[in-house]
C-alpha cells in the first residue's frame, strides 16, 4: 500500500544526539525512522525492514509482530493497529525532501519491545524507555529539542492580532476573517498552533460564498465586493482577494453560521485537520464545544 505523503511542516525538527526527532503543529512529537533505529540501539535496516514488512502485512504473523501488534494497542489505547508504522511528511531538512515521521506512541511501543521483550534487549532502548517513561516521551523530546509550546501559542496570538491590525473591513460591509475570529481565539486557547496552514476563515468563506450564489443573495442584500486581505509577513500564501458582504446581510449570515456551519461544516473542517496531523482527535469535543453560542437560559441575568 503506498504510504501518503502530508503537506505538513514540524513546527521545529533537528538531531539530538544524533537522534532526528521533531514536533508536529498539533504539538505531537516524532521520530525518524533513523532516529527511532537509534533510540532503541538497532541497526537502521532492521527498524526500516521492520516497517517495510508491517506495511506489507508479513510482520504481523511473526512473533515480535504480534508482540508488537500488543504494545502498540496498549500505547495508543486502541483495540486496531495502524497499517503503517510511520507516515511521509514534506520536509525540506531532509536529503529526499521527506520524512518517515514515526509517531510518538509507536514509538514508545517500539522501544518498549526493544527493552523489555526482544531476544537480545538493547541497553540503548532500555535506557531511552526509562528517560521517556519517566517525563513522557513528548515532554521528553521538548527538552531535547528546547520547545516550548507556550512560545509557540505566543506566536500564534501575535500572528491573529497582526492580522486583525492589518484587515479593517469597509464600512457598511463584513468579512468571514471578522466572522472566524471566535473560531480562531478557540483554537489557540486550546493549544492549537495556528499559522498559515490553518485559517478557518477560509472554510468559512468556502461555504457561505456557496450559500450566497445558491440564493441570489446579491438581489437581496445588493452585490459584495473583492478587497484585499494582508497576511503576516510570515505567511507563505500571497495576499489574496477575498469578498466582503454588505453588512445588511449579517444577520441571515449569523443565523446560516450558527444553524448551518457550526453543527455541519466546522466538524468537516476539523477532521480534515486531523487527517493532515495539526489537530488531535482528543481536541476535538472542547474545540467544538467551544464555539457553539451558549443558550439564552445560560446567559441571560436572572
Amino acid at each position: 500500500m503506498e504510504q501518503k505523503t502530508l503537506n505538513l511542516v514540524p513546527v521545529k525538527m533537528q538531531e539530538v544526539d544524533n537522534i532526528s526527532m521533531g514536533v508536529l503543529p498539533n504539538g505531537e512529537t516524532f521520530l525518524s525512522l533513523q532516529g527511532l533505529a537509534k533510540f532503541c540501539g538497532v541497526a537502521p535496516s532492521t527498524i526500516v525492514q521492520l516497517a517495510q514488512d508491517w506495511e506489507a502485512g508479513s510482520a504481523q504473523g511473526k512473533i515480535r509482530g504480534k508482540q508488537l501488534e500488543e504494545l502498540i494497542k496498549e500505547w495508543t489505547e486502541s483495540e486496531d493497529t495502524p497499517d503503517s508504522l510511520y507516515v511521509k511528511i514534506d520536509s525540506a531538512n531532509s536529503i529526499t525532501g521527506v520524512i518517515h515521521a514515526v509517531p510518538e506512541q509507536i514509538v514508545m511501543a517500539i522501544t518498549d519491545y526493544y527493552a523489555h521483550f526482544s531476544p537480545a534487549t538493547k541497553p540503548e532502548a532500555i535506557s531511552n524507555y526509562r528517560k521517556a517513561a519517566k517525563l513522557g516521551l513528548r515532554t521528553y523530546i521538548y527538552e531535547r529539542l528546547n520547545y516550548s509550546q507556550q512560545n509557540q501559542l505566543a506566536q500564534s496570538w501575535a500572528l491573529f492580532q497582526e492580522r486583525i491590525l492589518n484587515n479593517q473591513s469597509p464600512k457598511g460591509f463584513f468579512t468571514m476573517f471578522d466572522e472566524a475570529t471566535t473560531i480562531i481565539a478557540s483554537l489557540i486557547r486550546h493549544n492549537i498552533f495556528v499559522d498559515d496552514s490553518i485559517m478557518p476563515d477560509g472554510s468559512l468563506g468556502i461555504h457561505w460564498a456557496k450559500f450566497w450564489k445558491i440564493n441570489n443573495l446579491d438581489s437581496k442584500y445588493s452585490s459584495r465586493i473583492k478587497i484585499r486581505h494582508k497576511f503576516p509577513e510570515s505567511y507563505r500564501q500571497i495576499d489574496p482577494e477575498i469578498h466582503a458582504y454588505p453588512i445588511s446581510a449579517i444577520s441571515e449570515f449569523r443565523v446560516w453560521f450558527e444553524e448551518i456551519y457550526l453543527p455541519e461544516k466546522y466538524p468537516e473542517y476539523i477532521k480534515k485537520k486531523i487527517k493532515d496531523g495539526k489537530i488531535t482527535i482528543e481536541a476535538v469535543p472542547l474545540l467544538l464545544s467551544a464555539v457553539l453560542p451558549p443558550t439564552l437560559g445560560e446567559r441571560i441575568i436572572q
